[in-house]
């Protein structure tokens, strides 16, 4: 819970950044209420991806709208937690802000099926207008009431208002992709430009190990997901019991324990302090997010394969597999090891076994090798950081 010294009520206080160096600087029991919701949207989602990919109904429409709407679902999450990480002041006002832009995910989460089947984006932005109208006027409360915040405040709440009446006036009279696809990309630059200042790197107040924790539990929540809709499928194992279904469970557990084994591996936020590479960092944990939520999404469709529910073969869900697993590993490579400047083979170990999973894909077919593979690469990392532990205790 807060702590701020210049709380002096519990309705309503002044949105002043926090400081960067606070101690013992966590996520909230709200952050965590916050990020429940989500969980509702992601399964929605993830819901869609399998049944498309099962039924094979123009699956690369279905991936693309996956990946579009699950931005959609994303990118409230993260401009929010970066928000909270700066200027959560734990009072009543800003919790009825938070409950506020959640009960705009629950419509984006009614709005994913007519999104993903029918492409009606009408309530995805319904759900918008209620997360960013509160997102809007906390900004605008920080220029009111942080003069050294002033400038950059208003350049996010001014930002994200037009961005939002873009997005508001296309879907409503003007459905065109080439116009959405401008709009993410004002949307993406909007942080960008607003922490532009002649006082390079003085504007962002983030905490970033709180930053970093934050992307931490959506990865777990994430991988969460994959877990439940593994269970589910496991369900008809119990039913329908072969050794290739056998085979597809223990891969899929390697694989989920594996990733997350990987991803909490290293911490990165001392490299965080540098605004660029913070950017980056961020932003490519959309890959992880959308990639780790797809793979419990591909496992259920291997598990249909092998038990002939549906029209997709053996083939095709174990390669769909594979590539959601490459991008997995390739997002965490450039969030970790790329930003920590690894030496020698060690820069390039995610990469190798991106493509090692995907050959193995295409000549095994095998979900019980592409875990093994996993746990291979979590087992050399795991030796050679005990050699360097005892290493140090011998100097």
């Amino acid at each position: 819970m807060s702590n701020i010294k210049s709380t002096r009520s519990v309705f309503m206080n002044p949105i002043i950044a926090r400081s960067k160096n606070e101690m013992h600087r966590a996520a909230t029991p709200l952050e965590l209420f916050y990020d429940l919701v989500y969980v509702v949207a992601i399964a929605f989602l993830a819901g869609e991806l399998h049944h498309a990919i099962t039924e094979v109904h123009h699956v690369t429409h279905a991936i693309l709208m996956y990946l579009w709407i699950f931005w959609c679902v994303w990118w409230p999450w993260n401009t929010y937690t970066f928000f909270a990480s700066g200027y959560d002041t734990d009072d009543t006002q800003f919790r009825l802000a938070s409950f506020a832009q959640m009960i705009g995910v629950i419509i984006v989460a009614i709005g994913i099926k007519p999104a993903f089947q029918e492409e009606n984006f009408l309530y995805i932005m319904l759900g918008y207008l209620v997360m960013r109208i509160p997102y809007i006027l906390m900004w605008l409360k920080v220029a009111r009431d942080d003069i050294n915040s002033r400038p950059v405040a208003l350049r996010y709440a001014f930002g994200v208002l037009l961005v939002q009446c873009g997005w508001t006036l296309t879907v409503l009279f003007y459905q065109s992709w080439p116009a959405w696809i401008a709009l993410l990309i004002c949307e993406l630059l909007v942080p960008w430009f607003a922490e532009r200042s002649t006082a390079k790197g003085e504007n962002t107040k983030y905490h970033v190990e709180h930053i970093e924790e934050r992307m931490g539990l959506l990865t777990i929540i994430v991988l969460g997901e994959s877990i439940l809709a593994s269970v589910n499928a496991f369900d008809s194992v119990a039913k329908h019991f072969t050794p290739e279904l056998g085979s597809i469970v223990i891969g899929a557990l390697l694989l989920l324990f594996s990733m997350w084994w990987l991803y909490f591996d290293d911490r990165v936020e001392e490299q965080l302090h540098n605004e660029t590479t913070c950017f980056v960092w961020s932003y490519g944990h959309y890959f992880i997010f959308a990639a780790a939520a797809a793979v419990g999404a591909l496992i259920s469709v291997c598990v249909d394969a092998a038990t002939h529910h549906g029209h997709v073969s053996m083939d095709q869900a174990v390669l769909g597999l594979s590539i959601a697993l490459a991008v997995y590993l390739v997002a965490i490579w450039l969030c970790h090891d790329f930003i920590l400047k690894n030496k020698g083979l060690r820069l390039f170990e995610l990469l190798i076994l991106a493509g090692v999973v995907v050959a193995l894909a295409i000549v095994t077919k095998s979900v019980l090798l592409i875990g093994l593979a996993f746990a291979t690469l979590n087992g050399v990392r795991l030796w050679r950081r005990h050699k360097e532990f005892r290493r140090l205790e011998t100097v």
